[in-house]
Order: structure tokens, then C-alpha cells, then sequence
């Protein structure tokens, strides 16, 4: 089997008709190596917020390249690039740069266990992914090389238990759970759950109470529900917080940002804490397109645009569910229109979820669409939704006819069923 950079790239995660290589790229629009061209809904993993090949971050990129892109101590562009986080980020008292979200992540909660002087990690069950290392991974099926302690340290709570004030971790109540544990964090994605301003206040206030360090994986949600991102959008301040993908409109940038005190301990002679340090950190070609990216999302109201398609697509997608008679096995969840999703069901045991989806992409996939999960970009207007909710419907008579003769898998299927990034096997 073939290996790939990156687990959800491969050729599992898609069906068997998918491209597997890209050549070109331009706006919401890529060409595969086999020649033909898709509209494009993954947007290199919902990092290319703007558009594949944005002119304008292209070229803060190429004026970068031209004056060396590795310098042996700081570049201007670092410092630009602080300032402007600290302007639109509220708890980013400081900020610090990585290449990818599983470096400011890991950042967070080492800085969280070492103020603390606590282990345990506290995670989202709803989340689907937060780091590529340990502390994260022990809690996935796929933990091979990992030792036991760094797996006993990282517990999870439901977010969407949390109602009228009450959030309960089965079997006990998330307080009376964190008053028996040395909780050092509580981290949420708010990307994958139906945030709300009570919930989060509610973590908030449990955070303060028993002196645990709130972070928010905002490497998603920042600058597509909000240029300030959920923070912003709900006036609820988290210790630390985390940026990324959109930040660099697809290239390799993100952020860790919070308390000052807190990220004085990585400072020498106060905490120890060996905190995000990288030979390609401050590598100028993330930082130039991320003040770049932010700039045009900022004078462009992109976030705003975001909204407003999300909610066209999301109502137009889901009249054709309802017009295929569909609605029991596929669901629009559009809690925050920016960021749209399809979810599936399993109705009378007919077929599992993942077989569904996967005849659904393999459809439409026949007609030019690759949607693996929907991240609109700036690049996509009206004439794409339009396309797009022609291809769902031809795929979703497809569906129904699969459903109706009860032959999905043995028939419709042109291979491999896609598979969850996170199993055994």
C-alpha cells in the first residue's frame, strides 16, 4: 500500500474512483494527473481559505523567496506577523509560530502542565483531532508506540452533555470529576460541536473555579466562523488558543497565543519549558502569506461571505435531501453556516454509514465534484453551488435506488468502502 504524508489524504479516506495525484490547482478548481478537473471542496485539508494559487498571498510569498527564505536569527516578518495576531486575537497576550496546529497544540499543554504542576488533559469526546503526538494519540485506537502513562493522562468529557448548566461525564458529573483528578487542561475544538456562548462560558467558569488552563483549538474555526475566531465571536477569553490552516491560506504557518505569564515559562530561569522551537519556524514563506491571507480576509469580509454561501449551500443541499426522500440517512449539520457538514445514519440496519457516504462521494465524484467534507472558500460562488447541488441530486437518486433495492455494498460500489483515519486493524 502506498504511503502517504498524511493519514486523511489516502487513498482509504476517499472512494476507488477518486484521483489520487493533483497536478494543478486555482481557485476552488483542481486538474488530477489523469486529466481531469473537479470542483474542490476539501481545500487542502480546510487550510485554502481564499482560493488555491491566490494571487495576492502568491505574491507576498515570491517577494519572500526572493530575499532568502531562512535567516539565522529573526526576520521582519515575524514581527509583523505578532503584531497583527495580538490586534485581532483577544487572549493573545503573546504569541508563537509553528508550522502546523500539532505544534501549537502540544505547546498549549505543556505550558498547561508545567503552570499547573498537573497532568491530566482533559479533551472534547465530539473532537475528532487535535495533535499528532502522544498526549493526543494515547487516546485513539491507533496508539502503537506509546507508553502507557502518557495514555492514562488524557481523559475525555461530552461537550454536548452540557445543557442547563449541567455537563456530565458519564458516569459522573464533569465537576465532581475534576475535583477527584489533577486536571491541568480542558481543550475543545469548537469547530465539531454546536458551540454556544453558555457552554463555553460554563467551561470558562469551571476553568477559573478549580484553576485549570482553558485552551481553545481555534485551528479550524479561527478566521472562517470569525476573523477573531469563537473567542471573539462569543466575548469568552481562554487561557491559550490555536491557530492554523486558514491562517496561511495553505501554506505551513501556525500559532500558539495566550497569557503572558503563561508563556513566560518558557523563558529561561523561570519554568524550563522547552516550548515550540524549530528550525523552520520562522521560515519567511508561512509568516509573509499569513499576513497576507489575513489582510485580504480581513478587507474582503471573508468570514461574513463564508455565512452567507454556507447557508445557500446548506439550504439547497438539504431540499434536495428531502426531495430524494433521503432525510433518514443523510443530515445537513449547519450549527455555524461557514462551516457546513453532511452526516450520515444507518436506517434498518441496511448498510453502515461509511458505505453510504462513500457511494455519495463516488457519485458525485463522477460528475466533477470532490467533496470529501464541505470547507467553502472565497473562491467559490454561486456558479459552483449551483453545480454541486445538480451532482448531489443525480448521486442521491443513486443513493435512494441503492436503498430501495438494498444492494449498496454488493452492487454500486466501484471498490473499497472508505475507512475512519482512527482504527484498528
Amino acid at each position: 500500500m502506498k504511503h502517504y504524508a498524511t493519514y486523511s489524504r489516502s487513498q482509504d479516506c476517499f472512494p476507488a474512483n477518486a484521483p489520487d495525484t493533483f497536478i494543478k490547482c486555482s481557485g476552488c478548481h483542481v486538474t488530477a494527473e489523469d486529466g481531469r478537473e473537479f470542483i474542490d471542496y476539501g481545500m487542502g485539508l480546510r487550510s485554502v481559505i481564499l482560493g488555491h494559487a491566490y494571487p495576492k498571498v502568491n505574491d507576498a510569498v515570491k517577494k519572500a523567496i526572493d530575499n532568502g527564505v531562512n535567516f539565522t536569527r529573526s526576520n521582519p516578518y515575524e514581527g509583523e506577523l505578532k503584531e497583527l495576531i495580538k490586534s485581532i486575537i483577544p487572549c493573545a497576550e503573546e504569541v508563537k509560530f509553528g508550522k502546523n496546529g500539532s505544534d501549537a497544540t502540544s505547546g498549549a499543554i505543556k505550558l498547561a502542565r508545567a503552570y499547573t504542576g498537573k497532568d491530566i488533559i482533559l479533551i472534547a469526546s465530539e473532537n475528532a483531532f487535535y495533535s499528532q503526538h502522544d498526549w493526543f494519540i494515547g487516546s485513539t485506537p491507533v496508539d502503537g508506540g506509546i507508553p502507557w502513562e502518557e495514555k492514562s493522562n488524557t481523559d475525555k468529557y461530552s461537550y454536548n452533555d452540557m445543557t442547563a448548566g449541567k455537563f456530565k461525564l458519564s458516569p459522573m458529573h464533569i465537576e465532581k470529576f475534576i475535583g477527584q483528578n489533577d486536571i491541568a487542561a480542558i481543550i475543545l475544538d469548537p469547530s465539531t460541536v454546536d458551540i454556544t456562548e453558555e457552554k463555553l462560558q460554563y467551561i470558562r467558569d469551571l476553568c477559573d473555579k478549580y484553576k485549570i488552563i482553558m485552551i481553545l483549538d481555534e485551528v479550524i474555526s479561527c478566521f472562517r466562523y470569525d476573523i477573531s475566531g469563537v473567542q471573539g465571536m462569543f466575548g469568552v477569553k481562554p487561557d491559550l488558543c490555536t491557530l492554523g490552516k486558514a491562517m496561511g491560506n495553505g501554506f505551513s504557518i501556525s500559532a500558539l497565543c495566550g497569557r503572558k505569564d503563561l508563556f513566560d515559562l518558557g523563558l529561561r530561569g523561570k519554568g524550563n519549558v522547552f516550548l515550540m522551537s524549530g528550525t523552520y519556524f520562522s521560515e519567511t514563506t508561512g509568516l509573509a502569506a499569513s499576513i497576507a491571507t489575513i489582510k485580504e480576509l480581513q478587507d474582503k469580509n471573508v468570514p461574513e461571505y463564508l455565512w452567507k454561501l454556507g447557508q445557500d449551500f446548506s439550504d439547497k443541499l438539504r431540499r434536495a435531501i428531502y426531495k430524494a426522500k433521503m432525510d433518514k440517512y443523510m443530515q445537513i449539520n449547519d450549527w455555524m453556516p461557514c462551516n457546513p457538514s453532511i452526516q450520515y445514519a444507518t436506517y434498518d440496519d441496511k448498510f453502515t454509514p461509511l458505505e453510504l457516504k462513500t457511494l455519495f462521494d463516488q457519485e458525485i465524484i463522477k460528475q466533477g465534484i470532490l467533496m470529501p467534507y464541505i470547507s467553502l472558500s472565497y473562491s467559490h460562488t454561486d456558479k459552483e453551488v449551483s453545480q454541486t447541488i445538480e451532482a448531489a441530486e443525480m448521486a442521491l437518486a443513486t443513493c435512494k435506488k441503492a436503498i430501495d433495492n438494498d444492494c449498496v455494498k454488493e452492487s454500486l460500489l466501484g471498490g473499497h468502502c472508505e475507512a475512519q483515519v482512527f482504527r484498528r486493524t
